[in-house]
């Protein structure tokens, strides 16, 4: 099954999800076609060394 993927439209802002194999996604308020992935909400940490 595909995992949904979560963008954000680059000229309204507004949050849309879309499956990860889909093409030719569209902002369902604006109607733009230029999306920014969001980043991870947690933190990694290595150890120095």
């Amino acid at each position: 099954m595909a995992e949904l993927v979560d963008y954000k439209c680059a000229d309204c802002g507004s949050l849309e999800s879309f499956h990860r194999e889909r093409n030719g996604i569209s902002c369902k308020a604006c109607g733009s076609r230029i999306f920014m992935k969001l980043r991870r909400t947690g933190t990694k940490r290595l150890p120095a060394e």
